[in-house]
């Protein structure tokens, strides 16, 4: 592989419907194989009761990611897989160093029942003489669906597709989402990290993990509650965690793909294994009360426009670039899968990621033709001196022209309640 390639598996519901799509890490941050199973034979828990085994991805990261020594003859920057010293992630690996699989679920998801990744089991033994391994699982589950989504559904069980059958109680299969299963009390994983969207997006900082607030909403993460049912065999979302999420996009509990926002984004150190800062997105400004799509700034300056003298100063920088926003549709979730003899049920369990369509469907007003945002920064590269317009669509430009005529309403609509 060269560099920037990545690699995906599409998961099937075994009769033919794709459901979803297992996606790497880009080399050389990423192997193909996209998840891993990682078995801590000695340990049952890391700090804060967190299990020592895992399943997650299989990523890389560098030495001096995790303020590692690096092993000699490297250098703390080694530690990708095109360097001489490779350094995979491991359970407890350093917070943001990619330990997260992804799974992409697809519009047949929703008619299929969910996506399947059933996982092989073989003996070996427990940490501690436990009579099962715990494992913590990391991931993604990112909406391609097509559909706007209210929530979502893990569950374990057994077979694939029509053939899937809930484990039920009284098994060695269980799961659990760690409420009150703290050593010495309280919760594993907090509510806001359970089922959240990106802590760089939305919620206050949380040093060291998260030194910045989020750039949509400084005060709440994004995401949803959840619960286990009294069986251990799912883990299901109650009810949406309060952020700006549902005011800034129209009003969607989960963006599907196809409606991600588009930002402009600053490369600050020019390289492409690291992410890029959000420096603006393209929305339509929530602090007036007519349809005005433009380039705004985030939370911390009152979701402001952006001026014709910052447009510019980005057109010329070639480190700055206009994308989607792919975090909006990627939900990160953190539980906990308790396995042991599985003999009963041949030697495999199946994990089922169950997306649920919102019964609310419609387009948001950033992605109809009239407001849709640019896709370069060149068109404000001129030479300077121009005018703040160039920030905004066309239809508000002729509204605040008309408006000085005292004719705006004729055109400008009302924003729709949210």
């Amino acid at each position: 592989m060269v560099d920037g390639e990545t690699f995906s598996s599409v998961i099937d519901d075994g009769a033919g419907n794709i459901t979803g799509k297992l996606t790497s890490k880009v080399w050389p941050v990423g192997e193909p194989a996209g998840v891993k199973v990682l078995t801590d034979t000695d340990t049952i828990y890391e700090n804060n009761g967190k299990p020592a085994s895992c399943i997650m991805s299989t990523a890389y990261h560098t030495y001096d990611d995790g303020g590692l020594t690096p092993p000699s003859g490297a250098v703390t920057s080694d530690g990708f897989l095109d360097s001489t010293y490779p350094n995979p992630t491991m359970c407890d690996s350093a917070f943001q160093t990619h330990k997260r699989f992804k799974v992409s679920a697809q519009p047949a998801a929703l008619t299929a029942g969910g996506i399947d990744m059933v996982f092989n089991v073989s003996d070996s033994p427990n940490a501690e003489g436990a009579a099962q391994t715990r494992y913590m699982v990391l991931q993604k589950l990112n909406n391609y669906t097509g559909k706007h989504l209210s929530g979502f559904k893990i569950q374990v069980g057994t077979g694939v597709g029509a053939s899937f059958t809930a484990i039920g109680t009284g098994t060695t299969v269980e799961l659990s989402d760690g409420i009150g299963e703290k050593t010495g009390g309280g919760d594993i994983w907090g509510e806001e990290d359970r089922a959240a969207f990106s802590a760089g997006l939305f919620g206050p900082a949380d040093p060291p993990k998260h030194p910045d607030p989020g750039f949509f909403d400084q005060t709440n993460r994004a995401g949803f509650n959840d619960a286990e049912n009294a069986n251990k065999d799912q883990i299901a979302s109650t009810g949406a965690l309060t952020s700006a999420y549902t005011t800034l996009f129209g009003g969607s509990k989960w963006l599907p793909g196809k409606y991600m926002p588009t930002g402009i984004f600053f490369d600050d150190d020019n390289n492409p294994d690291t992410d890029d800062q959000l420096v603006a997105w393209w929305g339509d400004n929530p602090n007036t009360s007519i349809q005005d799509h433009m380039w705004l700034k985030g939370a911390a300056d009152s979701y402001a426009p952006l001026s014709y003298i910052e447009l510019n100063a980005y057109a010329n920088n070639s480190q700055y670039y206009i994308g989607k926003i792919e975090d909006t549709v990627n939900l990160g979730l953190t539980y906990a899968v308790d396995v042991g003899d599985v003999t009963t049920t041949t030697g495999t369990f199946t994990l089922r990621m169950i997306p649920i369509e919102d019964t609310i469907q419609y387009v948001p007003t950033y992605m109809e033709d009239a407001n849709k945002a640019p896709t370069s920064l060149s068109e404000y590269a001129g030479s300077g001196g121009g005018s703040s317009f160039s920030a905004y669509d066309n239809t508000s430009l002729v509204a605040m022209i008309l408006g000085f005529l005292g004719l705006g309403a004729w055109v400008a609509r009302r924003k729709l309640s949210k």
